[in-house]
């Protein structure tokens, strides 16, 4: 087993280069390959929620929801408390993020609907 994560590297530098290498040449050609869209295009965001039980939820924010809470669920039951629990709150910040920014998103559709600037 390697003593440090230095000499991991260099003892496997034949596998890292070309990895390194390739994630590069990817990304310059992801990069400078798309053609500018000159045309602005208005996307329907309507097809991201869907009802249930009266309740509109988005799509996005239930499904890592959900994720998040099968996570939490086999952490838990694997006895690994401590872990999960950090784990869990990291975890959870995107999933906040998501419903800070669906409430403000549509607070300001509510207040360019009825004029209020």
């Amino acid at each position: 087993m390697e003593k440090t994560i230095v000499q991991f590297i260099l003892d496997n530098i034949f596998l890292f280069v070309p990895l390194g290498v390739a994630g590069i040449i990817a990304t310059l050609v992801l990069y400078f390959l798309p053609k500018k869209v000159t045309s602005e295009a208005s996307e329907d965001l309507s097809t991201d929620f869907v009802t249930l039980l009266k309740v509109r939820v988005n799509i996005y924010v239930g499904v890592y929801f959900f994720v998040w809470l099968l996570i939490l669920i086999i952490g838990l039951l694997s006895d690994f408390l401590i872990p999960t629990i950090i784990g869990g709150i990291i975890a959870s910040i995107p999933l906040f993020v998501l419903i800070l920014f669906e409430c403000k998103t549509s607070k300001s559709k509510r207040t360019r609907a009825h004029g209020d600037h």
